[in-house]
């Protein structure tokens, strides 16, 4: 299948313009691919995963319902237009588990259409898919920032695809197990990017908070970089000094402030220098990407984001009585990534944010004890 698409996939839109030879394309195209796609790795047992794929362009809305297929998913919805996806999406009362957007459409695009869906009840955590032959940063940059969970490009390799749809899958499924796993006591909804009461280890996605994603989504977001051969960014962790006192002498919703508050800053620091994500992983460590030709110095992103915290104090309200103080990591500049390579790279930054608190902690602990000798 991958020899296959590598063959007729720069044929297919020449032929969208001519209907004398489409069809026969199309219908020996399906055909072929069948016959292609059965020598490769099927699920053995149907997936009850519901996708919705968008594209303008036909030949790849017949071929993705067939490449699925041969992986599980049987279950495919298709349309050429970004408005009548949302008409789907709102009409549907079962919905859908993951979708596959194009970015180049006519009329509205797939990064707006992204941004619409994630906006929309039910979907704010659905996997989305990317499936564009747009292999340029900038569209890299706002396809995640608008709520990407994926970036696949065209054309894409048929083996590779279907791990990506397996991943999708196990996505869905850990959300759904996570809100259907009860609270440990009862509490009011406090908001809507809490989901409940989260562990002090919970990865939570900040909604209200600019530049924030899903920590698998960051990963993605580096592996594409790395990918396209786009280099030039850090890789740091920030972690909030004390975070887990903090989180056992205040409330969730309390808890939450503040996280959401040294996000903030971390995002007023890092968007002064340009484009960034951001992921909170749990445990007071925020995972950040930021675009910048020379490794930055710790120091000034520590100072830079402390100053932008004491500035957002007021927005506290008292949620805490202590300062807020953050240990940040040394940047890593990594030059080749995958998803599994961006996980290693991302604990290594964690690693140095938590190095840097200890170090911290034992400097503090040592000036006590010569206050008191």
């Amino acid at each position: 299948m991958r020899a296959l698409l590598r063959l007729v996939m720069p044929e297919m839109r020449p032929c969208r313009d001519k209907p004398q030879y489409s069809h026969n394309f199309s219908k020996n195209f399906r055909r072929l691919s069948r016959r292609v796609c059965h020598n490769t790795e099927r699920t053995t047992r149907g997936s009850r995963m519901r996708i919705l794929a968008v594209d303008d362009d036909v030949f790849i809305l017949e071929l993705l319902p067939v490449v699925l297929s041969d992986f599980g998913y049987d279950d495919v919805a298709v349309t050429t237009s970004a408005q009548q996806a949302l008409s789907m999406i709102e009409s549907d009362d079962r919905g859908f588990d993951c979708l596959f957007l194009d970015i180049h459409m006519s009329g509205m695009d797939g990064i707006e259409l992204c941004r619409r869906v994630r906006a929309m009840p039910g979907y704010k955590t659905t996997p989305i898919v990317m499936l564009t032959s747009m292999t340029d940063k900038a569209h890299i940059d706002w396809a995640f920032a608008a709520g990407a969970t994926d970036y696949v490009t065209k054309p894409f390799d048929v083996t590779e695809l279907g791990a990506r749809v397996r991943v999708a899958e196990k996505l869905h499924a850990a959300h759904n197990a996570a809100l259907e796993t009860p609270a440990e006591e009862p509490v009011e909804p406090v908001e809507a990017g809490m989901g409940g009461k989260p562990g002090f280890d919970a990865a939570q996605r900040l909604e209200e908070v600019e530049g924030t994603v899903e920590s698998e989504a960051l990963a993605n977001y580096l592996g594409q970089l790395s990918k396209a051969r786009l280099y030039n960014s850090n890789i740091f962790a920030i972690k909030i000094d004390q975070a887990e006192v903090i989180h056992a002498q205040t409330g969730h919703s309390e808890y939450y402030e503040v996280l959401k508050a040294v996000g903030g800053a971390i995002g007023d620091a890092l968007g002064r220098r340009g484009f960034f994500l951001m992921s909170y992983t749990g445990g007071g460590v925020f995972v950040c990407i930021f675009q910048s030709e020379q490794t930055e110095s710790r120091d000034a992103l520590e100072r830079d984001v402390q100053d932008a915290i004491e500035q957002r104090a007021p927005d506290l309200h008292g949620a805490v009585a202590a300062p807020i103080t953050v240990s940040a990591g040394e940047p890593l500049k990594p030059h080749i990534s995958s998803a599994k390579r961006s996980a290693r790279i991302f604990r290594v930054a964690i690693a140095r944010a938590e190095g840097k608190h200890e170090e911290k902690a034992a400097l503090l602990q040592d000036q006590a004890f010569r206050r008191v000798i």
